[in-house]
């Protein structure tokens, strides 16, 4: 028995880039309509399928997976960066907090010490680091 189904498909992703499916979308802004060719005349019944139009849905989840991969991946590659620099930016403040001067090196490679400004200024600007990095 061939059967003829007239419902509307969407997809769309949520806040934490997961993808859905399903036939009320949460947003319907961003929610994209899907294309299913159910007709009688495409061949589709309740048990067989369309070799097609399974094929097409097949390729569509398989980008959506990638897409989804790709996404985890700069994720992580994004977190692990993170993590470094909030490191980094911990290890600096400890040796300004600890250090009793401050200095950098001028052209003739001579130290030249922060002033009680210089390096207030330069703490506040790591504990900046440390607040974005550090989450």
């Amino acid at each position: 028995m061939v059967t003829s189904v007239h419902a509307e498909i969407y997809k769309w992703t949520d806040k934490e880039g997961k993808i859905h499916f399903g036939d009320s979308p949460a947003d319907v802004e961003s929610a994209t309509r899907l294309k299913i060719n159910t007709e009688s005349r495409s061949g589709i019944t309740h048990s067989s399928g369309n070799d097609k139009e399974r094929a097409r849905m097949a390729k569509e989840l398989e980008a959506d997976r990638k897409e989804r991969s790709d996404k985890r991946e700069k994720y992580r590659a994004k977190k692990k960066k993170y993590k470094r620099k909030c490191l980094l930016a911990k290890d600096r403040l400890v040796q300004y907090q600890s250090a009793s001067g401050v200095y950098t090196l001028d052209a003739k490679g001579e130290r030249r010490f922060y002033s009680f400004e210089q390096r207030a200024k330069r703490e506040k600007q790591i504990k900046k680091a440390i607040a974005r990095y550090c989450h």
